[in-house]
């Protein structure tokens, strides 16, 4: 539908309706005559200054057509705004026999041209004000002239309704302008929006991806873990019960020779593997530490009774000094500083071919991060710029030749750095020279600030001696009298686990499954003699460890149970004590940490008479 004139100009064509030709011609006199004294008063004020006349503005010229029936006009404003002029008012005569009124007029035009502005012209009081509302709407763009007309009012009519027309196209246009921005704007917003669900599709297929990734890795170091370590528990549990056979019968150096070797290999995988599983809790977030009250001496007390054999096996010397007065006690996890400093000891070691490793200990006095610095310098094969920078990378080695001469993952440092952070301290190279030897430097938080007591390194030295010297095994373990029940169907260690367990008194009832282990405690439990301890494997055929643990709780069995389990990863000691277990070893199962849990058990048993003690 048209909204202005053609040529841009104010739209004064004006449509009049009307049976009556005079009325017709009373319209053109009076708007001709406002043009005219318009005029005059001009001139008059020219004359009057004695100025020249104002020069003649544009004139508001009306456009004047007449219609003389309803139909007749309804088809005169069609065919205006199909030329694009449309007429800005019209008066319409309200009795036009014997066609339409002007109500059935205006009806007709609005239907085709409804922002057409309107002046009933009547000289009746034909319909009522509420009448022509009801017929025609409320609307602003109706209004009643009375006849005869006052040309003055009619004058106004004209001049305000026109420009009210204007005005309205002008509204118009600027809101279709609006709107389309609007439309142009919400097509941005849409295509906008498309991409940003197409991106956040491509990213929930990414990280659902991941996540499967994740599983998929989790579940593989998982049962790489259980496939491993079960075999190895057999593996090593014999070796180092023949190696100690063969010590107390003088077996040749030779075959004792060969069982350190299997025992050295063997137990070097299970560091790989440690490793492994180590850096997937840190790349879960998993890693913890324990914070403890514990003293420098006994962890270099541990160090030297681990690292010296290991040093002397190659010909090097192992030594340690201090710098300075260290703390007497600090508070931090001891068994990651010992691991830490373990493992850079131990690679010192293995990259030394001749002289020796030594550890220097420092303590750094800052009243707010007070820390213990530990130095590990050796005299082995060094360290170049380039592979000094990619040396805390995971799964990276200096290069591939020191994989290749020296083995290992490349994991064991990224290990020490991050549990480092998390002690509170670095792992960094302090000092490295091809052919010359390296300088790597620990750095742990003390853990304390204020009222700590400071000792001097000789007091430190001597006490590392004599607690080196309190740890001197003290002679052969006691029997243990208690009767256990193992659940274990991998028969290798179900025979390894209870031979070490009869060699120390303990009386042994073995079943391959969980299913027969909750029958086995049921029926000791009814006889009255229910069993001191339960080793239950959590992974075994018919019913696991965990399905049976779960059973036997809620049957109300209290006995302990001792989960044993290749499983390592993070989460699975949790996932044991929350079936119901007191403890958690992991396989292989350590000779003496297995004697010591079910000593510890058979101590505490209420009833000694059914364990066999007097």
């Amino acid at each position: 539908m048209p909204e202005t004139c053609s040529n841009g100009e104010k739209n004064r064509r004006i449509l009049i309706i009307d049976d009556n030709e005079s009325i017709h011609q009373d319209f053109r006199n009076i708007l001709r005559s406002a043009e005219d004294v318009s005029d005059d008063l001009a001139e008059s004020k020219a004359a009057l200054l004695e100025c020249e006349t104002a020069p003649t503005q544009q004139k508001d010229t009306f456009i004047i057509d007449s219609a003389h029936q309803g139909k007749e006009g309804l088809q005169m404003v069609c065919r205006a705004i199909e030329e694009n002029h449309p007429y800005a008012m019209a008066f319409v005569d309200m009795r036009m026999p014997p066609g339409w009124d002007g109500l059935d007029t205006i009806a007709h035009i609005w239907e085709k041209y409804p922002e057409l502005q309107v002046v009933i012209c009547t000289a009746y009081s034909d319909h009522s004000w509420d009448e022509i509302v009801e017929r025609l709407g409320c609307t602003d763009q109706l209004l009643i002239l009375k006849k005869p007309f006052d040309n003055v009012e009619v004058r106004q009519l004209v001049y305000a309704l026109t420009e009210k027309w204007q005005l309205a196209q002008k509204a118009k246009l600027k809101t279709q302008e609006l709107m389309a921005m609007v439309r142009s704007r919400t097509q941005d917003l849409e295509v906008a929006h498309q991409e940003l669900l197409g991106i956040n599709k491509r990213l929930a297929n990414a990280k659902r991806t991941a996540e499967e990734a994740n599983r998929s890795k989790s579940m593989f170091l998982a049962n790489m873990s259980h496939e491993i370590r079960t075999p190895m528990t057999a593996i090593i549990g014999y070796t180092e019960l023949i190696r100690e056979e063969d010590s107390q019968n003088q077996m040749p150096i030779e075959r004792i020779g060969a069982l350190d070797t299997i025992l050295r290999n063997g137990r070097h995988l299970m560091t790989i593997i440690n490793d492994i599983l180590e850096i997937s809790k840190i790349e879960e977030g998993k890693l913890k530490v324990e914070p403890v009250k514990c003293t420098v001496s006994s962890i270099l007390a541990d160090l030297r009774a681990m690292m010296h054999i290991r040093a002397g096996e190659k010909g090097l010397y192992l030594t340690s000094d201090f710098t300075g007065l260290i703390p007497e006690t600090i508070c931090t996890d001891p068994n990651r500083l010992r691991q830490i400093l373990i493992n850079l000891i131990g690679n010192a070691i293995k990259f030394t071919a001749k002289g020796g490793v030594h550890l220097n200990v420092k303590y750094l006095n800052d009243d707010e991060n007070s820390q213990i610095q530990f130095d590990i310098i050796d005299s082995g094969i060094g360290l170049s710029e380039e592979q000094i920078e990619r040396l805390f990378q995971p799964f990276t080695q200096a290069d591939t030749t020191t994989t290749r001469d020296y083995g290992g993952t490349g994991l064991g440092l990224v290990i020490c750095r991050r549990l480092a952070h998390l002690l509170g301290g670095d792992v960094v190279i302090a000092k490295s020279e091809p052919d010359k030897g390296s300088t790597f430097r620990v750095t742990v938080a003390t853990g304390f600030h204020d009222d700590v007591k400071l000792i001097t390194p000789n007091v430190e030295a001597d006490t590392v001696n004599k607690e080196l010297q309190q740890r001197k095994p003290s002679g052969p373990r006691p029997p243990i009298h208690c009767r256990t029940l193992l659940a274990e169907d991998y028969m290798e260690n179900q025979r390894l686990i209870s031979l070490i367990l009869n060699k120390a008194g303990v009386d042994v009832t073995a079943v391959d499954n969980g299913q027969i282990a909750c029958e086995k405690a049921t029926e000791a439990q009814a006889r009255g003699e229910p069993f001191d301890v339960i080793l239950m494997d959590m992974q075994m055929p018919i019913m696991d460890g965990y399905e049976a643990t779960r059973r036997l709780r809620d049957e109300g069995c209290t006995t302990p149970i001792i989960a044993m389990t290749a499983h390592a990863m993070p989460g699975d000691q949790k996932k044991c004590l929350q079936a119901g277990c007191d403890n958690y070893l992991t396989k292989p199962i350590c000779r003496e940490e297995l004697l010591d849990f079910v000593q510890q058990i058979a101590q505490k048993s209420p009833d000694k008479s059914r364990s066999g003690v007097d």
